[in-house]
């Protein structure tokens, strides 16, 4: 028998709709499957059809494994399910009183899944008593997880109570309700497929026909077997088989374990809440203002990349992405915090799709320059490698700006292009040796 768990200490992410499909699923293979709602809500129970209570339910119950007599078919071959009862909400106190939750649970769990491959259970949301005894007890943790950023920090909880609690269990998460019209829900799922150990590939889309499984009470497979949805949820079982419990792992390695996990979830958290900030930001631009912005020649859009450390900041370089008059550049400058008199910048015109690669996160803006410029690149670029290090940059700021003239921007030659330095005084500031030329320029910054 193997113990899948169905939870995140969130509601409204799909816990049963993932409890009712995968169940439907594993039966359909042709495994013994038994669901055990655990939710006083009981929406398994009615997605089954089948009356929510538990005759005689008391602590009793769950210490002589007396609920094997309230297990009920379903209409679906191989599927039984234990039902709800509107007394599970005193099952804290239940567990409270007859102590040790992570022994109770684990050897009920033994006595209902004798007759079972594979258990699952739908759990309620929240943090309790129950759920250490589930933590103890699941070889499976099956985490549907919504890509936003208070969805993601309950994950972050979870593993930090796994880690407390030394649970043995194996935290599987996966993204429901996915609107890859939205950029955080897109930059979410490019994230989790780099980190299969903790997120499985499936993504369910937030779609109608899975909200019409609570009006027809029938799994997904059953009424729209070639829908998007119904391919995603097969695409989670296969990977879940695929799977093997680590219940045996010591508890040195565990630590290990969570700890990476924490740290990699907890960066992606930052980033999206960094992201959502400067879509924020750049929604408070009234109207009028950006209209203002549109028509001015030397206004732009200016994206910042740093790492989640602010590497660059601290090294004193910045490195930007400009949008301006339909034409899109990226910027490697001296900000001259760090002391150096040197405000030399090195840029790049890009195309859309390079730009629109890199604001997705799919392209690092210094790989975009460097392959412009080619190499070997200038030192200001060699520095800014230094400073990031192998690590992974992040957009961390969007703003309006306007270009000042001893700066412009040059739209010149689509693979090499230079701000030269301002004019200072009568002279204008050479160029750097690896610099395209321009006779614009040279007027420009010819002495008088």
């Amino acid at each position: 028998m193997r113990a899948v768990a169905i939870y995140n200490m969130k509601g409204g992410v799909g816990k049963t709709t993932t409890a009712v499909n995968l169940s439907y699923l594993a039966a359909a293979a042709g495994q013994r499957v038994l669901l055990w709602d655990l939710d006083p809500q009981a929406a398994s129970s009615f997605a089954f059809r089948v009356q929510p209570r538990v005759a005689g339910f008391s602590k009793k119950s769950l210490e002589g494994g007396e609920l094997c007599a309230a297990i009920k078919q379903t209409d679906y071959d191989n599927l039984d399910l234990l039902p709800a009862d509107f007394a599970y909400r005193k099952l804290d106190r239940m567990l409270d009183d007859i102590g040790k939750p992570e022994r109770v649970l684990p050897a009920l769990l033994d006595t209902l899944g004798r007759d079972y491959d594979v258990v699952f259970l739908d759990c309620p949301a929240g943090f309790s008593l129950l759920m250490e005894g589930v933590l103890a007890a699941a070889d499976v943790m099956l985490v549907p997880t919504i890509p936003t950023v208070l969805s993601l920090r309950m994950i972050v909880r979870l593993i930090k109570c796994a880690d407390r609690c030394g649970s043995p269990v194996e935290l599987a998460a996966f993204f429901s309700m996915v609107d890859r019209r939205k950029v955080l829900h897109r930059r979410a799922c490019e994230w989790s497929v780099a980190h299969h150990e903790l997120f499985l590939s499936g993504q369910i889309p937030y779609a109608s026909v899975v909200e019409q499984m609570a009006v027809r009470r029938l799994p997904l497979p059953v009424f729209a077997a070639r829908d998007s949805a119904t391919t995603a949820f097969a695409q989670i079982w296969m990977e879940l088989q695929a799977r093997r419990p680590r219940r045996g792992r010591p508890r040195s390695h565990a630590q290990d374990h969570w700890v990476r996990m924490r740290q990699e979830v907890e960066s992606l958290v930052n980033e999206l809440e960094a992201m959502g900030a400067q879509e924020s930001r750049t929604s408070r631009l009234s109207p009028a203002a950006a209209m203002s912005a549109s028509r001015d020649d030397h206004a732009c859009v200016v994206h910042r990349f740093d790492t989640e450390q602010r590497d660059l900041q601290r090294g004193g370089r910045v490195l930007e992405l400009h949008e301006r008059q339909g034409h899109t550049f990226v910027v490697a400058s001296a900000s001259g915090s760090d002391g150096r008199a040197n405000p030399t910048k090195a840029q790049a015109q890009i195309d859309n799709s390079w730009a629109v690669q890199i604001l997705s996160g799919q392209m690092s803006p210094l790989a975009a320059l460097e392959r412009r410029l080619g190499s070997p690149g200038p030192p200001l670029i060699e520095d800014v490698r230094a400073l990031i290090g192998g690590r992974r940059l992040q957009r961390i700021d969007s703003r309006w700006a306007r270009q000042g003239d001893p700066e412009r921007i040059a739209l010149h030659d689509d693979r090499r292009i230079l701000v030269h330095r301002p004019v200072t005084g009568s002279r204008a500031a050479a160029a750097p040796p690896n610099a395209a030329t321009c006779r614009d320029c040279a007027r420009r910054t010819a002495p008088e």
